[in-house]
């Protein structure tokens, strides 16, 4: 594992996570090639529920079937699923459903971390999430490890005033209006700031909003910023 052992106050925190998820549906298939790219993911408070969007890349038929049959086995819910081309490598929509109790994306964001990314292939989950302290990713490290093994994680220190500052003249456009009006807002309020400001609960009821849509809004406008400036990360698959 490599690490930061100091950061400045102020620092945000990107953690570059790769992970084993040894009880989750990814872990078991690893006998073939497969890509899995989550695009959108939420959660239903009110139902325990966490919804995802994704990209599945398969190669075979009975490998999708396989894939399928394991989200089945984990309890995950196929709510949709749409093939994006014809044959094989297929490229598959999908729309999944399953319970917060074992999702690491769930445990993050308990702990106040923003995701960033999400992509899995043959039995290893890639995550990236922004922390506003080392200690939300120590604590997360430490729990997550009950459930799998850590392959790498990988830190490096930000700082939220450059991420926004770097990118001031341009935020309106590349963000969408209500990411930019959140962002904003919640710079301005202090939300950023070590130690807050101005908490979760705090924004919620001044912006007249939920804290999971506040949430979604800030881990995607810090994630469009972060990628618009050290690029991504992800891996190029065709």
């Amino acid at each position: 594992m490599k690490t930061i052992n100091h950061f400045r106050e102020g620092d945000l925190i990107l953690l570059n996570l790769d992970y084993i998820h040894e009880i989750d549906w990814t872990a078991n298939i690893i006998d073939f090639d497969w890509f899995y790219r989550v695009t959108q993911a939420g959660f239903d408070y009110s139902r325990g529920e966490v919804i995802e969007i994704a990209t599945l890349r398969i190669g075979r038929k009975d490998d999708l079937r396989y894939v399928f049959n394991s989200l089945r086995r984990h309890n995950i819910d196929i709510i949709y699923s749409m093939g994006i081309n014809p044959g094989y490598p297929k490229y598959v929509k999908v729309i999944v459903k399953g319970n917060v109790d074992l999702s690491t994306r769930f445990l993050a964001q308990e702990l106040g971390l923003l995701e960033v990314y999400a992509y899995y292939a043959n039995g290893v989950e890639h995550w990236g999430f922004l922390a506003f302290n080392r200690e939300s990713i120590d604590q997360f490290l430490k729990q997550i490890a009950n459930y799998g093994k850590v392959i790498n994680a990988s830190l490096k220190a930000l700082r939220v005033e450059d991420l926004i500052t770097a990118n001031a003249s341009r935020l309106d456009v590349f963000l969408n209006p209500s990411e930019y009006k959140i962002l904003k807002y919640a710079f301005e309020r202090g939300f950023f700031n070590i130690p807050r400001s101005i908490s979760m609960d705090e924004l919620s009821r001044e912006l007249g909003l939920s804290k999971s849509t506040i949430d979604r809004y800030l881990r995607s406008s810090l994630g469009k910023i972060l990628r618009a400036i050290i690029g991504e990360r992800q891996q190029s698959h065709n």
